[in-house]
């Protein structure tokens, strides 16, 4: 991968609707192939229904992209640094894409921030590698996460939990707001994601963040490579910052010194201390090993059983040629076997095979 910056793509909502199809396409068509593409499952693994969710987004990938989309899973913090977790990280770390989305912003907030899930997912995109983050995934990428379920539904006032922040490595600093302009509220605001405007003003009291708002079916794809972004889908993006509010309009591509403009805010970060090895960190690291060893098993497995099923056509294939007295061709697949370590014994009705000592 390049050393420039990754693209990723922020969802307000629809992110397997076939009209952000294109979405997914345009991050996925440039990466290497066979791409190495991952879904981070924790915005909704506290749900019933995860399995689910799972089968449907990696049946959305195939049928609509062609593309295999491996699960990547840490569904609850009694995993953390746990053999999972760490088979997860790894995982992560030689992905070319990462996907996540729908479930809970609080739940995807407190599993990523403050752990190594963060630090993976910054070096993914400074590596160059492409993400999509929708619906309650895209509230975590600022400064903030917006805690919804709790405010809207639960009751609780207004707070603010803590973001993974990974807009600042685009020189954005911001709280991302995905289902910006819902309306399903009817006869009371559920906008700025079902939480209304009146009570995101208290929290820009408590704490001001600059907010990016995005539309439902509407997609903001930042490019690091051409530092760029276009607005795509339905609706807009909209930026509110202290002194005013700026929509940009779907179907526009942009320079993002005008995104970074909008939401610039000078902030100090915390010095970061430098770890010292004990215990724990030996018993992590070597978690992370076995991790690692169980991939390439698996790895492996795969490798085997397509191997397999080569060589099961291929002697099937010798056996028909055989029957219908084509010698020669028959011949030439013995051949092709045993040049490549592979002998084969033939009987009447059935060939067998097996790896030559």
């Amino acid at each position: 991968m390049s050393n420039q910056l990754g693209t990723i793509a922020i969802l307000g909502s629809g992110e397997t609707s076939p009209n952000l199809v294109a979405v997914h396409r345009k991050l996925l068509e440039k990466l290497p192939k066979p791409t190495k593409a991952y879904m981070l499952d924790s915005p909704f693994g506290f749900q019933e229904n995860a399995d689910q969710l799972v089968e449907k987004i990696q049946d959305f990938y195939d049928k609509s992209l062609n593309i295999k989309i491996e699960l990547a899973s840490y569904r609850n913090l009694e995993e953390l640094d746990t053999k999972s977790f760490f088979k997860t990280i790894s995982l992560l770390e030689k992905a070319d894409f990462i996907f996540a989305g729908p479930g809970s912003p609080s739940y995807a907030s407190k599993l990523w921030v403050n752990n190594e899930i963060k630090e993976t997912l910054s070096n993914h995109i400074n590596k160059g590698g492409n993400a999509l983050f929708a619906s309650a995934a895209a509230t975590t990428l600022g400064e903030n996460t917006l805690p919804v379920y709790e405010i809207y539904k639960v009751g609780i006032d207004p707070y603010w939990e803590e973001g993974l922040n990974l807009l600042s490595l685009y020189g954005l600093s911001c709280t991302v707001v995905p289902h910006f302009n819902n309306k399903e509220g009817g006869n009371h605001d559920t906008s700025f994601s079902y939480v209304g405007k009146n009570r995101v003003n208290k929290l820009m009291e408590i704490k001001f963040s600059n907010l990016l708002g995005i539309d439902e079916h509407t997609a903001l794809i930042i490019s690091g490579k051409e530092n760029t972004f276009e607005v795509y889908g339905l609706g807009q993006v909209t930026v509110i910052n202290k002194n005013e509010t700026i929509e940009f309009k779907s179907g526009k591509t942009y320079d993002l010194i005008t995104l970074q403009n909008h939401l610039s805010k000078n902030y100090e970060e915390k010095p970061s201390e430098k770890k010292q090895e004990n215990t724990k960190d030996i018993f992590n690291d070597t978690l992370k090993k076995i991790a690692n060893l169980e991939i390439q098993i698996e790895e492996n497995e795969r490798n085997s059983k397509i191997f397999n099923e080569l060589i099961t056509q291929l002697v099937d294939l010798r056996l028909k040629l055989r029957n219908e007295k084509n010698y020669e061709m028959s011949d030439i697949i013995r051949d092709i076997l045993e040049s490549s370590n592979i002998q084969i014994e033939d009987s009447t009705d059935k060939i067998e095979w097996k790896i030559k000592d």
